[in-house]
């Protein structure tokens, strides 16, 4: 792994619509050692950044107008320029239900809001080594309770070790009773009576949980005191209640940029105080608690990436291999009828599961925006006539006729189509395959192939699509009982779009007849 660059030498973007935010990210930045910053106020404002200035870590908030950032995450995936750079997506605890499509979409790491500087550094520091993850066929799910195993004689189970008490820092130099406030049998208590010994405190080896600041302490800044809290290692997201008066009343818009900061009067502390902290403190759990699941999540889904790159790679190359092979034994002219039935079926096998291991992974990288297409010519004649073969054999029972119609006479230009071969045997495949099982037996389906702004595929079947269906024809489907995965005509269309082209149905009622009329780019 190549070494991390240096931080003065690295460009950041901070994309956030709250300005507080932005400047609260910009400035632990800072303290990080970043060289150049550069700020935006939405996804499109800092989509334009990015095609302007060479960056290298986004940081974006998830919830923005006009574009959030799981919209600017997927735009960057999709950009050839783009898709490798590291986003790092700062979330709340109130957008749990669209962590999955983050994730999904190829975040590289997540910040749950409010975030400590130490941990920012952490993220930043793996995302200056993080590569992209492989396309997975499926979306990262929420890790699920584990279920309990068949009864078994177990053993005891140990007991769970003691969760530590929290640690609360007090500055006051009132004679308030904190000990029978705060009771050494629910909290560890540190008391302070200036500024100098509170940070003090709060520097040393066991940070605390919760700072509970008297406003009226001889000497008290609080937003001074606050700021130099928020810079100490460990105490970035700790929250901090602050007890006023009359006297000693606070400006709450110096405090919204000082992070976790609660406000409580005087005189209610000993009626309120304890229940305050105890909220405060099971908000904080909580949120640490919420950080470590979508970690839990994100290395989980980048465990099964790699798992399926790796599945996908060893059994498509030994596949592709076997189907080269088997196209050339085909070509053979000494072969039996049932040899040619037999290697004809294989092949069929053979095509049909790399058709899966295509839509599973190209599909999904398209469905992100993780796609980038290379293009190049498809012989789409010589294509179709293959799939035509493998039907014929395929739907042999019903004595369907499957012919492919097109000016591919000697002297004659191939017909070539500007894509990629796999994604349009795909859609070819399961068009096809559509066709022949809706067709009645010794019914005739029909290929025909012309150049007409690009290249125009129809297939054509007897038998119109139900009413009922057209409006749904092209939806994703729930996987059957039947075993089918309910991709095949929605992923045709999808394929399709990605490569600059299309899908329409063209239904005739009075023929009872269906076409599908596929257009894609042509080569020329």
């Amino acid at each position: 792994m190549p070494p991390a660059r240096p931080m003065d030498d690295l460009v950041f973007l901070v994309v956030d619509d709250l300005e507080t935010m932005r400047h609260i990210t910009v400035n632990q930045l800072r303290l990080l050692g970043a060289g150049k910053i550069l700020a935006a106020h939405n996804g499109l404002e800092g989509l334009k950044l990015l095609h302007q200035h060479d960056i290298d870590v986004v940081l974006t908030d998830l919830h923005m107008p006009l574009m959030d950032g799981l919209e600017l995450l997927k735009a960057i995936r999709s950009d050839a320029r783009l898709r490798k750079l590291p986003v790092i997506m700062i979330t709340s605890s109130a957008e749990r239900d669209r962590v999955d499509e983050v994730i999904a979409a190829g975040v590289t790491s997540l910040l749950v809001k409010p975030y400590s500087q130490a941990l920012l550094e952490t993220r930043v520091t793996r995302a200056l080594t993080w590569t992209p993850p492989a396309p997975t066929a499926h979306k990262p799910a929420m890790a699920k309770a584990p279920q309990p195993a068949a009864a078994a004689p177990t053993a005891p189970a140990a007991p769970a070790p003691a969760r530590p008490l929290p640690h609360v820092l007090v500055l006051a130099d009132t004679q308030a009773d904190w000990p029978a406030l705060l009771p050494a049998q629910d909290y560890r208590l540190s008391r302070a009576s200036t500024e100098a010994q509170a940070l003090t405190a709060a520097a040393s080896e066991h940070h605390p949980d919760l700072a509970v600041l008297d406003c009226a302490t001889p000497g008290l800044d609080p937003y001074a005191l606050l700021q130099k809290l928020r810079a100490l290692p460990g105490t970035e997201d700790v929250p901090v209640v602050l007890l006023e008066d009359s006297a000693h009343t606070l400006d709450v818009s110096r405090l919204e940029p000082l992070g976790s900061v609660d406000v409580l009067e005087r005189a209610a502390a000993p009626r309120l105080l304890r229940l305050r902290l105890r909220n405060l403190l099971h908000s904080r759990q909580l949120r640490h608690g919420l950080q470590e699941h979508y970690d839990r999540l994100l290395e989980t889904a980048k465990l099964q990436d790699d798992v399926e790159h790796i599945i996908r790679h060893d059994i498509k190359s030994p596949l592709s291999g076997v189907v080269e092979q088997l196209q050339g034994l085909l070509q053979d002219r000494d072969l039996t009828h049932r040899q040619l039935a037999t290697l004809r079926a294989i092949e069929q096998g053979s095509l049909h599961a790399m058709n899966l291991i295509n839509l599973s992974s190209e599909l999904f990288k398209i469905e992100t925006g993780r796609f980038v297409l290379d293009s190049k010519p498809v012989p789409i004649v010589e294509l179709l006539r293959r799939i035509a073969d493998i039907d014929r054999v395929s739907y042999a029972d019903k004595r369907l006729t499957v012919a492919v119609l097109a000016d591919d006479t000697p002297g004659h230009a191939p017909l070539l189509a500007r894509g990629d071969a796999t994604l349009c045997y795909s859609i070819f495949e399961n068009l096809l395959r559509n066709a022949c099982e809706a067709s009645p037996a010794g019914a005739r389906v029909e290929i025909t192939v012309r150049e007409q702004a690009g290249l125009r595929i129809e297939i054509r079947n007897p038998r119109a699509v139900p009413p009922a269906l057209r409006d749904h024809f092209f939806d994703r489907l729930e996987p059957g009982q039947d075993g089918k995965t309910g991709l095949g005509i929605y992923s045709a269309r999808v394929l399709a779009r990605a490569q600059g082209g299309d899908v329409e149905l063209v239904v005739s009622d009075a023929t009872d007849s269906t076409t599908l009329i596929i257009h894609l780019p042509a080569f020329n």
